[in-house]
């Protein structure tokens, strides 16, 4: 009965390290979805349901990655535990894709926030200074010069 129960308790705790992985990438989509409706606020953009169904989309793929990669470490699992029956291997059973998995589509969507969050500040200061350069009629002048010389 022991060894039954130490089965239970790995698989318990196999599926919660699972569950964190995948819960961590949903929490890396919705933090990403802010910080974009963030910057469109910022930059004063109509929120569209087509940002909306990006991040879907995004969801979409992202865990459709992660679910192919749970069902290959739900194989190598399941090999661990079958040396570790019949061959007396003490290797541990690690969701290692799921896992690494989870990781990478967390540093992307992190990546993701941080450009969200400089870009709109550059171009929210690239427009205050387009803005005040505008203003003085002779730079004005050249300005629309090069505009109709570049067409």
């Amino acid at each position: 009965m022991t060894h039954y129960n130490d089965l239970l308790s790995s698989a318990a705790l196999l599926a919660a390290l699972i569950a964190i992985d995948y819960i961590g990438v949903l929490i890396a989509i919705v933090a990403d979805l802010r910080s974009g409706l963030a910057k469109a606020k910022r930059c004063g953009a109509k929120l569209t349901s087509r940002g909306f169904r990006a991040t879907v989309d995004k969801a979409g793929g992202y865990y459709l990655t992660l679910f192919a990669m749970t069902a290959i470490d739900v194989m190598i699992i399941a090999s661990v535990l079958f040396l570790r029956k019949f061959s007396g291997w003490n290797l541990p059973p690690f969701p290692v894709f799921t896992t690494v998995g989870a990781v990478g589509l967390g540093i992307i969507e992190l990546k993701s926030i941080m450009e969200n969050t400089r870009s709109g500040d550059n171009l929210a200061e690239a427009a205050k200074l387009m803005k005040s350069l505008l203003k003085n009629p002779d730079l004005r002048e050249i300005a629309e010069d090069v505009l109709k010389n570049t067409k």
